[in-house]
């Protein structure tokens, strides 16, 4: 669905809960890319990296929890 075509509170409930999962498949994705840094450590120091992807993890998955929260709203 195009935003043009977002119209309603339905729509835009149904929209929210889209970005959800898009933000949950994201946040899961990072975790997989952390275990791949996880698995490369004796190539060098990444602990800034990990630490910078385990913030962005944290906000991403509470991002999807509040939309999750906002397309319950349609129940």
């Amino acid at each position: 669905m195009e935003l043009k075509d977002i119209k309603g509170i339905d729509a835009i409930l149904s929209q929210a809960g889209i970005y959800s999962t898009i933000s949950e498949q994201l946040a899961d994705n990072l975790q997989d890319f952390k275990l791949k840094i996880k698995s490369q450590q004796n190539e060098g120091d990444y602990n800034d990296v990990l630490k910078l992807l385990d913030e962005a993890e944290s906000m991403i998955y509470k991002a999807s929890y509040n939309l999750s929260l906002i397309e319950a709203k349609k129940e």
